[in-house]
């Protein structure tokens, strides 16, 4: 099967999972805001850190934001392995306001080309434990990113288009309950800097049907 012939069954796929449910009509506008930041120890070993600001209701009210760092390991043949720990906050409002998440996590991730095509699938396990008091209840969570960058490049920042999917999985009785669909370019500012400018859709339920954000999605991302 040729690569353009899988990516749209690929994408089929995504429509299929966010519109899975009964959908309903309401829809929110943001931004996510991302800093990627991955610093090589030595050949084998290297740290990593993953940082996102996110804001709904427009671009005015900044709502959660999380701040990582993780230890990781190159496994050779594409894959790698990391240990790390990401602190969150989300506002919740009302009598708790701002409420802590605590995330020590597990990242499996494979990276490889497929023709002129990159392509890289992250796995994460994470332990979600929340601020004492705000009435959530601590639990294991899993989510799955797929990357595909393009070969093609347009301008002279020669951008290269990317696409990305990444969906969320509750081990109680939310279940899937999230999903993220990316898409924009990417380009090289300098180099170890690179940029990225995009559009997510996000997908999220709760119970009794999906609701959806539009976000306006930025990135950097710096190599040492």
């Amino acid at each position: 099967m040729k690569l353009p012939q899988t990516l749209s069954c690929w994408l089929l796929a995504v429509m299929a999972l966010v519109f899975a449910g009964n959908l309903r009509a309401e829809t929110d506008t943001g931004s996510a805001h991302n800093l990627v930041i991955k610093y090589s120890l030595n050949d084998d070993w290297y740290l990593s850190s993953r940082n996102l600001l996110t804001s709904r209701d427009g671009f005015d009210d900044f709502f959660f934001g999380y701040l990582d760092l993780n230890l990781g390991r190159e496994l050779g043949d594409g894959w790698a392995a990391e240990v790390g720990y990401r602190h969150a906050w989300l506002e919740i409002g009302g009598d708790i306001g701002w409420r802590d998440e605590y995330r020590p996590s597990a990242i499996l991730s494979y990276r490889t080309m497929l023709g002129d095509w990159s392509f890289s699938n992250r796995h994460r396990l994470e332990y979600r434990v929340f601020e004492s008091g705000s009435g959530a209840n601590s639990r294991f969570r899993y989510r799955n990113e797929t990357r595909l960058i393009a070969p093609w490049e347009f301008t002279p920042l020669k951008m290269k288009p990317f696409v990305e999917e990444e969906f969320f999985y509750e081990f109680t009785s939310a279940g899937f309950n999230y999903n993220w669909f990316t898409c924009g370019m990417r380009w090289k500012l300098r180099e170890g800097v690179m940029a990225k400018l995009g559009y997510r859709w996000q997908a999220s339920t709760f119970g009794d049907g999906w609701d959806h954000r539009h976000q306006l999605v930025t990135g950097l991302l710096l190599f040492f």
